[in-house]
């Protein structure tokens, strides 16, 4: 009996390994992933001129 309970501690033990691993890797590419700039997401920059307003028959801008 005591055969078997030694094979289930190695086995957890095993398991315990893996997820630590796993949780390192995703440690890692967290980290990596915190370095990166900002996403760019076009609020409050010009991406374009706007186009020029027509001028009226008597010669100020349309609004």
């Amino acid at each position: 009996m005591p055969v078997q309970s030694v094979f289930r501690v190695h086995d957890e033990a095993v398991q315990i390994a893996k997820q630590t691993a796993l949780v390192r890797d995703l440690v890692a590419w967290a980290a990596e992933l915190l370095k990166l700039p900002l996403a760019d997401t076009f609020l409050g920059r010009k991406t374009q001129e706007p186009f020029p307003q027509e001028e009226s028959q008597y010669g100020n801008p349309q609004s």
